[in-house]
């Protein structure tokens, strides 16, 4: 594998020196969607199925960038402090997205180009973070050409944390789950992930089940109207922690310093899931929420909030549903809390009814779900699965299912004719594996 990476290299490359490789592995999020970026844990696990790329640094500043799926042009730019993004969707975007974030937190004191080659057997657009994938990956291609090494001059969890800001070059506005455990993950084990500071816990795995997932080939862009949809919810756990830090503001008499969410948990409040609930009923009004009245709760006017908290947000004339957002927050808090404890003491049942309410609260409190998505965990747990929920940003991609280890096959069989062939109309292999872990991102 490694040998054919690197003779295509060559090929790529004529004249280019003796390559190095590294890999960066998906992942697959078992419990906690759309929590990192409010400062609150997740439970992912790494994948078998990675990117793997051959680099060669050059002196010039110029990276060049090949990949053995045709699909993806051969792109090219100078590495400078001044990196614009390429037009939405352009995969250079992402090598970008680690060059200028290692610049940036690193500044190293040249600007080295280098020549990647990559291939993957990871699914884009599944959910499976094939994005943040590529973007670790360039990220070590990069601090090979510096002559940095991982671990050595650059420990996991700092680069991990650098590039979860790095990757907003992209124009996603995610937390830094994929980053940290793609970077940290171990084989073998779950990963639960806190943040602010970002720190990392080994947790097993089930010894009675495995972790299926299904893709459900509605694919989840990144770009373009989804995109907007993606950062929407961010943007609008961002205004109700606004509003939370409002109230407790006007019940204390006194500004009180909440800058995202998880610090009602985690800040000096330490507040217990129960009044942080609490605290959103009082703070936010029920159902969708206008502008106008978003911002006299505020104190502000409606063009401030909404340049402040809405940008990129499509206008919703009926108003947001923040409180929706919040109560999705707080329940899957506790999941994912609880889901570690499950874990620990190997109780898959319990996990597996964790993931099916988290499935409900990201239909229902998100609106992330799609038609295929809870078809497709529907029929997960009629063939047998203990837990279905989609896995990753949502709007399409990829569920992920805990199924008894002695009904995999039967749970596949019925997957396969149900969903793919009945609902789909699909002939053929169905997209369906069973989920194996791998080590951490680093050289091959």
């Amino acid at each position: 594998m490694w040998g054919e990476l690197t003779e295509a290299f060559h090929k790529a490359f004529p004249g280019a020196g003796a390559p190095k490789c590294f890999r960066a592995p998906g992942r697959v999020n078992l419990i906690g969607e759309h929590t990192d970026y409010n400062g609150l844990p997740v439970l992912p696990m790494t994948l078998a199925q990675e990117i793997r790329i051959a680099v060669a640094p050059r002196r010039d500043g110029r990276v060049l960038l090949r990949n053995a799926d045709a699909a993806f042009a051969p792109m090219e730019f100078v590495n400078s402090d001044t990196l614009s993004p390429s037009a939405p969707g352009s995969w250079d975007n992402y090598a970008k997205a680690a060059v200028a974030g290692i610049n940036h937190a690193l500044a190293p004191a040249g600007r080295p180009g280098f020549c990647m080659l990559a291939e993957s057997d990871l699914p884009s657009g599944a959910g499976l973070s094939s994005s943040s994938a590529l973007v670790v990956a360039c990220a070590l291609a990069y601090l090979h050409a510096l002559e940095l090494e991982l671990e050595q001059d650059v420990p996991r969890l700092k680069l991990a944390a650098m590039l979860a800001e790095a990757e907003h070059f992209v124009g996603t506005r995610g937390g830094g789950m994929d980053q940290a455990v793609i970077l940290a993950g171990a084989a073998g084990r779950a990963c639960k992930i806190d943040f602010f500071p970002l720190r990392v816990e080994s947790v097993p795995l089930p010894d009675d089940c495995e972790v299926v997932v299904c893709d459900s080939t509605a694919k989840a862009e990144k770009s373009g109207a989804a995109r907007a949809l993606y950062n929407m919810n961010p943007r609008l756990c961002h205004l109700g922690c606004a509003l939370a830090r409002a109230k407790l503001s006007e019940e204390f008499g006194e500004d009180v310093q909440v800058e995202r969410l998880g610090d009602l948990w985690y800040g000096p409040l330490c507040l217990t899931t129960r009044e942080a609930e609490s605290l959103f009923k009082r703070a936010v009004p029920e159902g969708p929420v206008p502008l106008a009245e978003i911002a006299e709760l505020l104190g502000q006017k409606p063009e401030k909030v909404a340049s402040q908290w809405l940008e990129e947000v499509p206008i919703v004339k009926g108003g947001y549903d923040i409180l929706a957002r919040l109560r999705h927050q707080a329940g899957e808090y506790r999941r994912v809390e609880t889901a570690r404890d499950a874990l620990m003491a190997g109780d898959s049942t319990a996990l597996g009814r964790l993931m099916n309410e988290s499935h409900a609260s990201c239909r229902d409190n998100l609106g992330i779900s799609t038609p295929e998505l809870d078809r497709l965990t529907e029929t997960a747990l009629e063939a047998g699965a203990l837990g279905a929920r989609l896995t990753g940003a949502g709007f399409g991609g990829a569920t992920v299912n805990l199924v008894p280890a002695d009904r995999v096959e039967r749970f596949v069989a019925t997957v396969e004719r149900r969903y793919y062939g009945e609902y789909l109309g699909r002939v053929g292999n169905a997209p369906i594996f069973t989920a194996h872990t791998s080590p951490g991102a680093g050289p091959a």
